[in-house]
C-alpha cells in the first residue's frame, strides 16, 4: 500500500495481528478498485469530459485518498469528507500545517481548525455527528442546495 502522505496523519505505526492487516488491505484493494472504475467512468460519448463527479467519504478519518488522487491527476471535481469534530479538527489543523496538505487543497481555502472545516472549491472537510440522522439528512439538504 503506497500513500506518501499518511506519515503526515500517523506518527509511529502500530503493530498488529496480520488477520487485521489482511483485512485493512482487503478492504482498501475493494475500495480502490471501486473508486477508479467511478472515476473512470465516463458514461455516454455525450457525457464525456463533462460529468463533475463528486466523492463523499462518511466517517473519513484521516484518510489520505483526496490528497493520493490529486497526485495521479484523477481527483474528482469535488471531494467531501464527514467526521466528527474531534477528528476533523485535528485534520484540518495538520492540512494547515504541512505545505505538502496544503498546498493541494488551494490557496483560496478557507481552514477553520476550532470548526474542524476545510473550504476549498474542489475539498470540503466537514464536521456532523452521523449518529444523528435527522441533523445529517438536514446537512445533507443544506449541501445540495448550496450545489444548485
Amino acid at each position: 500500500m503506497k500513500d506518501d502522505y499518511i506519515h503526515l496523519f500517523v506518527r509511529r505505526p502500530v503493530r498488529r495481528s496480520p488477520v487485521i492487516n489482511h483485512g485493512y488491505f482487503t478492504r482498501w484493494a475493494a475500495f480502490g478498485k471501486l473508486l477508479y472504475q467511478f472515476l473512470d467512468c465516463e458514461g455516454s460519448n455525450i457525457e464525456k469530459g463533462k460529468t463533475k463527479k463528486q466523492i463523499l467519504s462518511l466517517g473519513a478519518g484521516f484518510d489520505t485518498t483526496n490528497f493520493q488522487l490529486q497526485d495521479e491527476g484523477k481527483a474528482p471535481y469535488l471531494y467531501v469528507e464527514l467526521d466528527f469534530k474531534e477528528v476533523t479538527s485535528k485534520k484540518a489543523s495538520l492540512i494547515e500545517s504541512y505545505s505538502q496538505l496544503r498546498d493541494k487543497i488551494g490557496a483560496t481555502a478557507s481552514i477553520l481548525r476550532e470548526n474542524g472545516e476545510v473550504l476549498s472549491e474542489h475539498y470540503k472537510l466537514l464536521s456532523v455527528d452521523l449518529h444523528d440522522i435527522h441533523i445529517f439528512a438536514e446537512f445533507i439538504s443544506v449541501a445540495l442546495q448550496a450545489m444548485g
